[in-house]
């Protein structure tokens, strides 16, 4: 049998808990805007980047995972701006109209 010390089960479990409350609390957020691109985008990034956080912890992550996956995170906030930024452009327009 592997012998493990306390503080690694400590860090492991104490990853998961974190794990399952941001994955219920963006599940929330996530089924409570439906349609709402901002939302629904912002919070698959921060999942993703949250994702990301336990693989920066390894000793020497491997290249082929590491940067695939920090190009998604940036065009995932992209994205998220691009949404931010057509919604601005169109309450001003509506409040021009009006």
């Amino acid at each position: 049998m592997i012998a493990m010390n306390g503080r690694l089960i400590q860090d492991i479990g104490g990853g998961l808990y974190s794990v399952v409350f941001y994955v219920l609390f963006f599940w929330r957020v996530f089924k409570e805007n439906p349609g709402n691109r901002v939302v629904e985008c912002g919070v698959i990034t921060l999942a993703v980047f949250f994702a990301m956080i336990p693989l920066t912890k390894l000793q020497d992550p491997p290249d082929w995972v590491f940067a695939p996956w920090l190009i998604l995170v940036i065009l995932l906030c992209f994205s998220t701006l691009f949404f931010v930024l057509q919604r601005a452009y169109r309450a001003i327009r509506r409040r021009k109209d009006a």
